[in-house]
């Protein structure tokens, strides 16, 4: 994707209700744009969390004189979830447990609005990260599939660990495979966008070791990447270079967004 379009997609968004309407607008699988959604989202988490963090007391104050905890979320632009964190540990209440026994607790109003909190956050909520690992399977799934399709074959990052490999790659393959010229030995799957901060941090936490373990690979970025990203002369693919004839794909690119 170049910038420009990638600017005008990230101008666009601000919450999870803009992604179909941004996704028919620039012709653009739903899942190409929350996942540049999710992380805007996560951006502007970690700009504004400390300052909304420090006024605990205030939120507290607030949905004691009956303001909601999603109100107070908004108010404050912060994912719901995260607020409902605030709010308990200003209340002395651990939220794991307080959560994971949320059915098992009496009817409150803090027991219906902490629900409504989690059930209304799409991207730091337990089902979102659920969601989030789901579609990170699915994209190992189908590369692995693809490879069987190809006859390429290969060892897992599950394979490299129990023969006592550290840094692991999702594919080994046994040799080589020529691909647009370049003679690749391994493949990684990244189920987001890769935007240059994305991509910057995976430089540094795996491809560089990768590179150094296995030599020249292949990463692929599910829901697409910036034309402006390089890693030294190894491939960068999306869900493009698979093809169209992957129904799996599409099932991906329209995994659950929200609910």
């Amino acid at each position: 994707m170049d910038i420009d379009t990638y600017e005008q997609i990230y101008g666009a968004l601000d919450g999870v209700e803009d992604v179909v309407r941004v996704a028919e607008h620039f012709c653009q699988p739903v899942g190409v744009i929350y996942s540049i959604l999710n992380q805007k989202t996560i951006e502007e988490v970690k700009k504004n969390f400390s300052r909304v963090k420090n006024k605990s007391k205030a939120h507290l104050r607030h949905w004691k004189k009956g303001r909601s905890i999603i109100q107070i979320a908004k108010r404050n632009h912060i994912p719901a979830t995260l607020m409902v964190s605030m709010i308990l540990k200003e209340m002395g209440i651990p939220k794991k447990s307080f959560v994971k026994n949320l059915d098992d607790t009496p009817d409150t109003r803090l027991k219906k609005e902490v629900q409504e909190a989690i059930d209304s956050d799409f991207f730091f909520s337990p089902r979102a990260h659920e969601m989030h690992a789901i579609k990170g399977q699915l994209g190992e799934s189908i590369l692995e599939a693809w490879l069987v399709d190809q006859g390429i074959t290969f060892s897992t990052e599950e394979d490299l660990r129990e023969i006592g490999m550290a840094k692991t790659p999702d594919f080994f393959l046994d040799e080589d495979v020529e691909i647009e010229g370049k003679k690749i030995s391994w493949i990684e799957s990244k189920a987001l966008f890769g935007d240059e901060k994305e991509h910057q941090y995976y430089v540094k936490k795996q491809f560089t070791d990768y590179e150094e373990s296995y030599g020249t690979g292949m990463v692929v970025y599910w829901y697409g990447f910036l034309d402006t990203i390089t890693l030294n002369g190894h491939l960068i693919k999306d869900y493009r270079f698979f093809g169209k004839d992957w129904s799996i794909i599409d099932e991906l690119l329209n995994y659950e967004t929200q609910w």
